[in-house]
């Protein structure tokens, strides 16, 4: 039997991707975040302001790299990074599996290629938000050698936040 791994690969994505990204997002926030970890309608606001087309189109001017994870030819989830040049850092800005592809090391594969991007780039340490509550992702991160800097709660407008821990892992 063939491993699962063993299909898997990460492709870059285009601006023409954005419509995609931002459906497949959608869905797994509805999936993976309701109602542990956002309520319905934070999931509806937090994902206008980060995963909608503009909001998508809106990072990869400033800069922030998009890749498709895909298992043969079928997408099963994205990534997006930003490399901080100056700063010898990179924020791993989202990472997202659909949920039927949980649990068959699929995370950790695009983790250590994420690590190994950072290497090839000279960065010294990759950072990340995750939400608090979401113990799923947390487990993984801490599994791959994340630790949690710190936690950071930031308004998000309209009675909404952020409540995240800050996640490191050093090069």
């Amino acid at each position: 039997m063939n491993s699962p791994l063993a299909a898997i690969r990460i492709v870059s994505a285009r601006l023409e991707d954005t419509e995609a990204i931002a459906t497949m997002g959608k869905d797994i926030w509805h999936r993976c975040y309701f109602p542990d970890v956002l309520s319905i309608d934070a999931v509806a606001y937090l994902w206008q302001r980060t995963l909608s087309p503009s909001a998508v189109r809106e990072e990869m001017a400033r800069g922030v790299r998009y890749e498709w994870i895909e298992q043969v030819s079928t997408r099963i989830g994205f990534l997006a990074w930003h490399h901080l040049a100056e700063q010898q850092r990179m924020r791993l800005n989202k990472l997202y599996l659909l949920p039927e592809y949980h649990g068959l090391g699929i995370g950790a594969l695009a983790l250590t290629y994420i690590k190994e991007v950072a290497a090839q780039l000279g960065v010294k340490e990759i950072y990340l938000y995750v939400f608090k509550k979401n113990r799923k992702a947390i487990r993984a991160y801490l599994k791959a050698g994340f630790i949690i800097a710190r936690e950071e709660v930031t308004d998000a407008g309209q009675g909404y936040c952020y409540d995240d821990y800050v996640m490191s892992y050093s090069l």
